[in-house]
Parts: structure tokens; C-alpha cells; sequence
């Protein structure tokens, strides 16, 4: 009976021991993903196309953007992920919804809604459901 109760015992401990090891490499996966995500390499990116446009402006002056289309697939899974935007950036969702962070306000984003950030900007965003598909557009200048 003493066998039978020191290994109940010795049972309980691990499984205490493995439950907390577990919960504690969670919140460090948590904390991890707070920091700043690629998207190159955090969703599946499709490149639409990239090329050279050049521009008149009003004074008669040439000026050159690079501008560069791209398809995101987001999975749901990734939970709350934030991204910098190195470029002026127009999102347009094509299908799924997204929660969008600006600050303390939050925003949910449906199929064909548009919205854009400036260059340098820090964009946050956690899809609803199961995955999402956004249409992105950059513009910088040459």
C-alpha cells in the first residue's frame, strides 16, 4: 500500500511539474509574438507584381515610385500580430475578417473595406475565423 501511495505521489508531482513547464513556454510563445512580425515570413505572400512608375508632376519634374502589389494569406491561428510598414501602404481585405489595433481604438475590418498607413507606421491586426486574405499595396519612392 505504501508503494502504491509513493508512486501516486511521485505521478501527481510530474504531472504538476509537466502542467507548469507547459503554461510557462506558453506565455514566453505569447510574449514572442508581440514582437514585430514579417510578413514575408509570418503569412503565405503571393507577389502580384513590382515595377517602376514614373510620374509628371505639376512643375514638369519626373518623379519615379516604385510600386509593388502583393496577396496575404493570414491564418487565424497566428492570434494579434504586429507589423511595420516601411512603406505608404493601402490594404484592401478580399475575403475573411480582421481586427485592426490603432492605439486604444479597435477596428474590424469585412470583405472589400480599404484603409491605408503611412510609411513607418506600425500596423496591428488579429484575424476573426480562420484565415483572411488581404490585398497589399505599397508606393516608395525610387
Amino acid at each position: 500500500m505504501k508503494v502504491a501511495s509513493r508512486c501516486f505521489l511521485a505521478f501527481v508531482f510530474f504531472a504538476l511539474a509537466y502542467g507548469t513547464a507547459l503554461q510557462s513556454f506558453g506565455q514566453t510563445q505569447k510574449e514572442s509574438k508581440e514582437a514585430l512580425a514579417d510578413p514575408a515570413k509570418a503569412f503565405r505572400v503571393v507577389q502580384g507584381f513590382q515595377s517602376l512608375l514614373s510620374l509628371k508632376t505639376k512643375a514638369g519634374k519626373t518623379a519615379k515610385l516604385n510600386v509593388a502589389l502583393r496577396r496575404w494569406s493570414i491564418d487565424g491561428a497566428l492570434g494579434r500580430q504586429n507589423i511595420r510598414v516601411a512603406d505608404f501602404t493601402l490594404f484592401h481585405v478580399r475575403g475573411g475578417k480582421i481586427r485592426v489595433f490603432n492605439g486604444e481604438k479597435e477596428e474590424t475590418k469585412a470583405t472589400d473595406m480599404y484603409w491605408t498607413l503611412p510609411a513607418g507606421a506600425t500596423l496591428t491586426l488579429q484575424v476573426k475565423g480562420e484565415t483572411a486574405l488581404l490585398d497589399v499595396m505599397t508606393v516608395s519612392p525610387k
